[in-house]
């Protein structure tokens, strides 16, 4: 399926926002939660789920819904719907908010929280929790996740796969340039100083990150920054006015990126993150940045010769760090009471410790229910994964600082395409990177205020 453009991004959610207020008020996210007695009498109780998970991921998936249902057989059956691409699923779900159509259970994509939270269609997990306390407990989710789906100090929805940005290095290359296991690549400087030999010395790539917005908002995390302002967009107003591009040490990150490629030494595979992890399994690319959740496709290619290290740091490792990827389960405060009580059920098996070990180890995405790390099985598949335990490493040790919250609007998916289009112009070589954010700013800016306009704000 075709990706939105920026503009389709702007009318999609203009859509949503304008039918949340011309048809009266929305049902609020803290409207009164159903206990167990829902579903007394209710026989068995159909629910959708929508998700955007794909091959190994999208499969793993089905089949922890599979053990639902046939655990639950005869009480509640869960339809699980692929919906095609974080962007598609969007769109779909923006459209089922206008006419009615809403899932039971929507796993929607990490920058869809804003737009999520401000179209209030979806119940509070703290209210649904104290109303079912035989069911999950919100004190077993990682810090981290629970902190990224938080807004003003409440949790919005329930995490469910969670990434980290990797470094992925390819051993062997590093060998062919000359360079040990375990050269220093703790700084973007570092990266970018490796990434420039094993060009020279090799003739192949030595780096790669798929063009997604969500590398500048690591890039930016990682130096300390904060991506939006005020507060990242998750104080009591909720709503960041500004996207600047303009702190010193996210531009000279910014800088550092460009020049990789404006060197000869990167790969430009464009948008594509598959082709990214295709030509790193293949050996031709030294070092990429992806998704923790790329784990799971990195090994089934065969690839042998590889490690996992942590994103690099360019800021004080006090007050930078990484932010949490991956996407989150939103329950429908449209549903019957019935269907919202089995679609809580739902939500608690799927985060509960061991359907979260299983989804970590088929996946490679981190384990956001904190119970996993006691079992004695997690700890024998980490002592035999080590790139696991990178993953979970770095979560556990990110800073609870504002930049390391991550950006919170609806917006974001206009503001990551006016970024990535920007910057792209930057490392192909034919604008500089003051000129390429100079664009972004004014992008951003047109993106932020036409949401905020929506909303009445």
């Amino acid at each position: 399926m075709k990706k939105l453009t920026l503009a389709a991004v702007v009318a999609v959610v203009a859509l949503a926002l304008a039918g949340c207020s011309s048809g009266g008020a929305a049902p609020a996210s803290t409207a009164a939660a159903p206990g167990p007695s829902a579903l007394d009498g209710a026989g068995e109780v159909d629910i959708t789920l929508w998700h955007g998970l794909g091959a190994v991921n999208g499969q793993a998936l089905q089949s922890l819904v599979d053990q639902f249902n046939a655990q639950n057989a005869g009480k509640i059956h869960v339809d699980a719907v692929f919906q095609g691409t974080y962007d598609d699923l969007l769109a779909k779900y923006t459209a089922s908010v206008k006419d009615g159509s809403s899932p039971t259970v929507m796993l929607a994509g990490d920058i869809a929280s804003g737009y999520m939270r401000d179209v209030q269609r979806s119940m509070s997990p703290e209210a649904m929790a104290a109303a079912n306390p035989g069911d999950l407990n919100l004190d077993d989710l990682r810090p981290a996740a629970r902190r990224y789906y938080s807004s003003d100090g409440h949790l919005m929805a329930v995490p469910m796969n969670t990434s980290t940005p990797v470094l992925w290095v390819n051993t062997q290359l590093l060998a062919q340039a000359g360079l040990p296991a375990d050269v220093p690549l703790s700084s973007l400087d570092d990266v970018a100083r490796v990434a420039k030999q094993v060009a020279h010395k090799t003739g192949q790539a030595g780096f790669v990150q798929a063009m997604d917005g969500w590398w500048f908002e690591q890039a930016t995390a990682a130096a300390g920054a904060q991506y939006c302002t005020p507060d990242n967009g998750r104080g009591a107003d909720g709503q960041p006015t500004a996207v600047a591009f303009d702190d010193p040490a996210q531009v000279a990150a910014f800088s550092t990126l460009t020049d990789i490629y404006t060197s000869g030494a990167g790969l430009d595979v464009g948008t594509d993150g598959n082709a990214a992890v295709a030509a790193f399994a293949a050996g031709k690319v030294a070092l990429m940045f992806n998704s923790s959740g790329a784990a799971g496709a990195i090994a089934k290619s065969g690839m042998t010769g590889y490690a996992a290290a942590r994103y690099p740091l360019s800021g004080d490792p006090g007050s930078s760090g990484t932010v949490v990827g991956g996407s989150a389960l939103w329950l429908s405060a449209t549903a019957g009471d019935a269907q919202k009580v089995a679609g809580w059920k739902l939500e608690s098996f799927l985060a509960s410790a061991p359907a979260q070990e299983q989804f970590s180890q088929t996946t490679g995405y981190i384990p956001i229910n904190t119970a996993v790390d006691s079992s004695p099985t997690e700890k024998s598949y980490l002592a035999a994964h080590p790139s696991a335990q990178v993953f979970l490493d770095q979560v556990n040790a990110v800073p609870q600082v504002p930049a390391t919250a991550g950006c919170l609007t609806g917006a974001m998916t206009g503001i990551r395409k006016a970024i990535v289009s920007a910057m792209q112009s930057a490392f192909s070589g034919k604008t500089s990177v003051a000129d390429a954010l100079t664009t972004a700013r004014a992008a951003t800016a047109d993106v932020l205020q036409q949401y905020r306009d929506q909303l009445g704000g």
